[in-house]
């Protein structure tokens, strides 16, 4: 009999504690949520160069503020806005003409850019082709050739080369060309060039340069016939609503980088030197460009039917 009560009083017992601790599905994700900072970058490059290159920045700037800092891959480039817009993202690494586009449209800030091995923090758009075509960079002999671009929002994938054959009197860009190819990716364009999916392409020189250095065969095919001005590099931007104190703190995180060993190591992944402030009037020539191809910002798509 006392056994029965005994089992009976530890299965209340039991219960009641049961009931009364919190429900850690409940509680931890949302106190995780509000303690997670999610900075987005863009698809420039294959899916594992950017999360190895990406990863241990997160993990340093996780340490640093105290709190999750997570990096988001897009899929798109014209995935961007939205993600801003509907406040999924804090901040991402904008490529040059997407913070111009996105700028003028929403609230954003920008923050800095890593300044490369080679003591650069900017880069150029290049138009190259296979040296076998014994093509140049005269706009007319391009008519009706093939061309991989990356995609529409981008300075080098396309606002330059737009331009350069406008430059050249050429007004009907999508129509001089036989087939347009749109890659997604700057190495995807770079490659479809030499593997002759293509008689001309463009990208950026950061990734042109890394992927030939990479590739002596592609280095020893492919030849550049043009090559744009100087823009920003991707440049960390945060929301504008964003705390002012995680701004600041990130701000002085990143261009203090270099002045430690974890630091270094970090930037080493990012094939970076160090960080440097960015100020939005470092985007006045795109914009040029950009009013030079008559596009204005705040209207120009983020995504296109193709």
């Amino acid at each position: 009999m006392f056994s029965k009560f005994f089992l009976v009083l530890f299965l209340l017992i039991s219960f009641s504690c049961t009931n009364n601790t919190p429900d850690i599905n409940s509680v931890e994700p949302k106190k995780i949520r509000e303690n997670t900072l999610t900075i987005a970058i863009l698809p420039e490059q294959n899916v594992f160069e950017q999360r190895k290159k990406y990863r241990p920045l997160a993990e340093y700037l996780s340490n640093a503020l105290d709190m999750n800092v997570k990096i988001k891959l897009l899929d798109s480039y014209g995935s961007i806005y939205d993600e801003i817009k509907n406040k999924t993202i804090d901040g991402a690494f904008f490529g040059s003409f997407n913070y111009v586009l996105t700028k003028a449209r929403a609230d954003i800030e920008p923050i800095a850019r890593a300044v490369g091995t080679d003591g650069k923090s900017t880069y150029h758009g290049l138009i190259f082709t296979r040296k076998d075509t014994g093509l140049t960079g005269n706009a007319k002999a391009l008519k009706g050739k093939s061309i991989a671009l990356v995609h529409e929002v981008t300075t080098a994938g396309y606002i330059f080369p737009a331009w350069y054959l406008k430059k050249h009197g050429v007004n009907n860009f999508e129509q001089y060309f036989s087939k347009i190819t749109f890659t997604g990716s700057h190495d995807a364009a770079i490659l479809a060039v030499f593997k002759g999916q293509a008689d001309i392409g463009a990208a950026k020189d950061l990734i042109y340069e890394k992927l030939l250095s990479d590739n002596p065969d592609i280095k020893d095919k492919l030849v550049v016939i043009a090559s744009s001005i100087e823009v920003p590099s991707n440049t960390l931007c945060l929301r504008g609503d964003l705390d002012p104190g995680i701004k600041i703190s990130l701000k002085e995180i990143l261009l203090s980088m270099h002045t430690s060993p974890d630091g270094k190591n970090t930037l080493t992944a990012l094939d970076a030197l160090s960080f440097k402030e960015t100020a939005d009037s470092e985007y006045a020539e795109l914009r040029k460009m950009a009013s030079e191809l008559d596009l204005d910002p705040q209207i120009y798509p983020f995504r296109h039917n193709r």
